[in-house]
């Protein structure tokens, strides 16, 4: 929650002028009588201070200014210079994007079509601990390098995230894990992963577990590409200034945007997985059965299964972060 919001500078201060000299051609010196010389040097002498006043005048200051501005100050420090026609005025610090802007306009929309990372599938076996944590450590290079390639396009930072799988219970500075079901946790860029419902689902139907690891782990780390981006912590710093209808509202938002960001890994690297024949029915079957209506208890926070639907194909299909912007779509379409 008090994640700081990154983003990279756009603004960049103009560029300083070079001063050119003042005059054109350079003309013949006329000789001078050496009593005008005289006369002139006189008459300056006369007129100095009063000649300095109105300069400061002309170009802005008051006597106050004129009288405590010392006169070995840098030019940067001193207004009269800084108001020169040679140069250009200095800019004041430009603000940093708000929380709204970011999870509406992020870099990360800009991204374009993902590319590939081209790896199959592990092996797959979950029947024990550390036969699961194998599967998600060698997934978890395949997503590192899509995604990588994608932030890098447009020059947000990258970091790889760590997989766990536990039994039972664990520690997290997130909480407690009680093997519910995964989750990010973005306090230390981790995703927690219950041994005991992979092992339960594939002892039932090995296929469809498949399918639910493969979907599971793609959108828990579609929440690491939001915390990457700001687009996290800037929702939750949103939230927290919501009533109670439009955190769910907020949290809808977060957790669909997370869907289709792994739906769009998903769909990338279709042809290398391979998503197709029994694997590819058991996922289109299981984005038709996602969502709050399935939860015990149930809580309106991750949205409904026609909303799971819908951004599950969209990213699917698009390939694309920017179809992903659940953050403009209308509420019917967060639902």
């Amino acid at each position: 929650m008090g994640q700081p919001v990154q983003q990279a500078p756009t603004w960049q201060y103009p560029p300083i002028p070079i001063p050119q000299p003042p005059g054109g051609r350079r003309r013949r010196k006329k000789k001078v009588s050496r009593g005008l010389l005289i006369g002139l040097v006189v008459l300056a002498v006369l007129v100095v201070g009063s000649g300095v006043t109105l300069l400061v005048r002309g170009l802005g200051g008051d006597d106050a200014e004129a009288k405590n501005t010392p006169s070995s100050a840098p030019a940067s420090e001193s207004p009269s210079q800084s108001e020169s026609p040679s140069t250009s005025p200095s800019p004041s610090t430009p603000r940093g994007p708000t929380v709204d802007e970011v999870v509406k306009n992020s870099a990360l929309y800009r991204v374009g079509p993902v590319a590939a990372s081209k790896c199959v599938e592990p092996p797959f076996a979950p029947v024990t601990v550390a036969a699961a944590q194998q599967y998600y450590n060698r997934l978890l290079p395949c997503l590192n390098r899509t995604w990588w390639l994608a932030m890098k396009k447009v020059n947000l930072p990258f970091r790889n995230p760590k997989a766990v799988v536990y039994v039972g219970k664990t520690p997290s500075p997130c909480g407690i894990q009680r093997s519910v079901r995964a989750a990010y946790c973005a306090a230390n860029e981790t995703i927690y992963l219950p041994f005991s419902v992979d092992n339960r689902y594939y002892t039932t139907n090995p296929v469809y577990a498949r399918a639910i690891m493969l979907n599971t782990f793609a959108h828990e780390y579609g929440h690491h590409v939001q915390k990457l981006s700001g687009i996290l912590a800037s929702s939750v710093s949103r939230q927290a200034k919501m009533t109670p209808n439009q955190k769910l509202t907020e949290s809808r938002r977060r957790e669909l945007q997370a869907t289709c960001l792994g739906a769009v890994y998903l769909g990338a690297n279709a042809t290398y997985i391979p998503m197709r024949g029994p694997l590819l029915t058991n996922w289109n079957f299981l984005i038709t059965h996602s969502g709050d209506d399935y939860a015990r208890p149930r809580v309106h926070d991750h949205g409904n299964r026609v909303s799971n639907y819908q951004w599950s194909l969209t990213g699917f299909n698009n390939k694309k972060p920017d179809s992903c912007n659940t953050f403009t779509a209308a509420d019917v379409r967060v639902n």
